[in-house]
This record gives structure tokens, sequence and C-alpha cells, in this order.
């Protein structure tokens, strides 16, 4: 697996976190923290925030591993399961705060204007436990990220117990068959955001876990880019 080469970083508790940033050619319509897959800095992660920089976004894919190595596809799936297990959610969210902080003080050298947080697989409960507790988040985009398992030391909150919390514009993309997020935690999210009016929840029908990921089985080519368009639609309308 290939990763992408950091070219920023962003101070935090306990040091430096490694960073992509990907700018439009001319002022950035809005900016969008993307929150990396349980693989981490990969390759597909750059694609698609050069992707969005090219449709006119600046965006920054932020490194929640912390320079540690993330599993791999290929490893035993016990691996992936030892690392959600042992990942630290309270200092990842933290991550995510700073890095909304850095550039929204201007600290990247430009005005990020708006600015999104849109997370992938793990990376989506972050994105959705940043519209949680911080207001000055702009929205949330959720591509299937797990928003309840078991409560444990390094989970001390769920995140779908915290969904009402949400104000901000939320649009969540899912699968329709998905092993780690069934029918019912989607139902719930739709459910706990019905007040919330700039919330959209669509799931993809013959789709699975991943399936926006060109790199995976999973990859859905049609379903990929009508999630790509509904994101493109989101942070237009909701772009300030």
């Amino acid at each position: 697996m290939s990763y992408l080469t950091p070219n920023a970083a962003i101070p935090a508790v306990g040091g430096d976190m490694a960073a992509y940033l990907a700018q439009p050619s001319a002022a950035p319509r809005a900016t969008v923290i993307m929150q990396v897959e349980l693989w981490g800095m990969t390759q597909h992660m750059k694609e698609v925030a050069d992707r969005l920089a090219g449709a006119g976004y600046a965006a920054l894919v932020i490194d929640l591993f912390r320079g540690a190595q993330p599993p791999v596809p290929t490893e035993p799936v016990e691996n992936w399961g030892k690392t959600f297990e042992t990942f630290d959610d309270v200092r990842a969210t933290l991550d995510c705060r700073h890095a909304l902080s850095w550039l929204l003080d201007g600290k990247a050298g430009f005005d990020a204007g708006s600015v999104f947080a849109w997370g992938f697989c793990m990376g989506g409960r972050f994105a959705h436990n940043l519209a949680v507790c911080d207001p000055r988040l702009a929205g949330a985009i959720n591509f299937y990220g797990r928003i309840n398992f078991p409560r444990m030391q390094t989970k001390p909150f769920l995140p779908i117990e915290l969904t009402r919390l949400i104000e901000c514009p939320y649009l969540g993309a899912f699968a329709a068959v998905d092993g780690l997020i069934p029918p019912e935690d989607v139902s719930r999210l739709r459910d706990d955001l019905r007040s919330n009016t700039n919330a959209q929840i669509d799931v993809y029908d013959g789709t699975e876990h991943a399936f926006f990921n060109d790199d995976r089985e999973a990859y859905h080519a049609e379903a990929a880019q009508l999630a790509w368009d509904r994101v493109c639609a989101f942070l237009d309308r909701h772009a300030a």
C-alpha cells in the first residue's frame, strides 16, 4: 500500500500532527478536514484531497495515527480489530479540534472560510465527534463511519449516543450491506437527526463498506460518483 507524503504539521497535544494540504489555484470556496480510514494516510486520501482542490476547495488530510503504522487490508482481520480497540478516541477527537483551530486561525497561510469535516470508515466517527463537540464546524460528512460499538476504556463515549447534540449540517453515506454498521444503527442516526433540517442520510443500494475507495474490492463506481456529487452539492449549499 502506498502512502502520501505529508507537507504540513499541526501543533497538537503531545507533539505535531502530520498532514497533507491540497489547495485550489484560487482562494478556496471552503476547506475540508479529511479524517482517514483505518489504513491511514494512503495515496487514496491524497487523490480525494486533490480532487477537492480541483473543485475549488482546500483539503487537509490529518494523520490520526500520529505516525504510528496503521494496519493494511492484507493483514488478518484480528489485527484490524486490535487497532480499533487500542485507538484513543478522545485523543483523536482533540486532534480534529486542533486541526480546525489551525485552519480557522489562518495558520495554513490562507483564509480557510467555512471548514467542514469529511471522514471515511474509522474517520467517519471523528467527523461525527467533531460535529458534536465543536460548534465552529460548518458541516460534517460521514462516509460509512461506525458510530455504535461496545464501550471500552479507549472509547468512553459512543458517537451514536451524542447524535442529538449535532446542530451543523450533516451528510451520511452508508452501504446497503455492511457487517460493521447494521441497518438499525443507520435508522437510529437518521431518527436522532430528524430535527436537524440540514441533515441527509443516504444508503446506497448494491454497495458494501468502503464502496467509495477505488483501491478496494468493494469499490462501486456508480455509487461512488453519486456520493461525490452529493458531497459537492452539500459543500456548495452550506459553504458561507
